[in-house]
């Protein structure tokens, strides 16, 4: 082999290797452009990361064949290899694995706001991305979070966008001389006109207790309250409670602060009678 072959060689093997590297990259943006007007874009966000992957160990496989690698001994290579590293990165494997199970089982899919219980903290966001190895969320403060795959699978998800109706508890504070009946009953009809609030479960407000200071209204109903707009309507709901308080004149409880004594402490007298 002369000077020049090899050359060309070592050519043509930089140039598979170059088409590969911008070939799996514009494949998966193609993949994740079609997931824009998608249900679920998680899919097209693993298939993206999958295929991008596989384009680039293709391109490399045959890049080495240009060479006159026996591919066959490469494949067998990499057969053991990846079982070397299927043990030694089982971790990663089962991130793997998780984002799999996630696409099959769908708990959750891209858009929706999650949180999970981790080992230590839990963590909660919109899920912008699931990955081959890790699920992106994003924040309620706009901050990227990094969750592994195996953990998502391994521990308990909660999907705050999977109902569009939530059921919202609302405690109301009220003095002992109040006139619950009729708190209750302005306090129900307040709420009921906030926009989103539903009539139908019907709402109900009881009274959870008494104390020496005071007792209090318990409003329960239900909303149609996506996370999006969940806090606003029970601000709204809030909000509309406290002014009509105002206008009935209905007070809060007073704590009452009760004052002991202090116990005096035997004099020295005292204690040698």
């Amino acid at each position: 082999m002369n000077w020049m072959t090899l050359l060309v060689r070592i050519g043509i093997f930089l140039i598979i290797l170059l088409i590969g590297f911008l070939l799996g990259p514009a494949t998966r943006n193609v993949i994740e452009k079609m997931a824009r007007n998608a249900q679920d874009k998680g899919v097209y966000t693993f298939m993206g990361s999958m295929a991008s992957n596989s384009i680039k160990l293709i391109a490399f496989i045959i890049a080495l064949s240009s060479i006159g690698v026996d591919t066959t001994v490469l494949v067998g290579a990499f057969s053991a290899l990846g079982v070397g590293l299927s043990l030694a990165l089982k971790n990663n494997m089962a991130n793997v694995a998780g984002g799999m199970q996630i696409l099959l089982t769908r708990p959750f899919k891209v858009g929706d706001y999650i949180s999970v219980a981790g080992t230590q903290q839990m963590y909660e966001g919109t899920c912008t991305a699931i990955e081959i190895m890790y699920t992106s969320l994003v924040t309620y403060d706009n901050t990227m979070i990094i969750v592994p795959n195996s953990t998502l699978i391994e521990n308990v998800v909660t999907n705050y966008s999977d109902k569009p109706y939530r059921r919202m508890v609302i405690t109301i504070p009220v003095a002992l001389q109040t006139d619950t009946a009729l708190a209750c009953r302005e306090f129900a009809a307040v709420a009921s006109a906030v926009p989103n609030v539903l009539t139908t479960p019907a709402l109900s407000c009881i009274l959870s207790g008494y104390n020496a200071d005071g007792t209090a209204a318990v409003l329960k109903l239900y909303a149609y309250a996506t996370f999006d707009n969940y806090w606003n309507v029970l601000y709204g709901i809030n909000n509309a409670i406290q002014v009509r308080r105002k206008e009935l004149g209905i007070d809060q409880p007073q704590t009452s602060v009760r004052i002991t004594e202090p116990v005096q402490p035997e004099s020295a007298d005292d204690n040698q009678k």
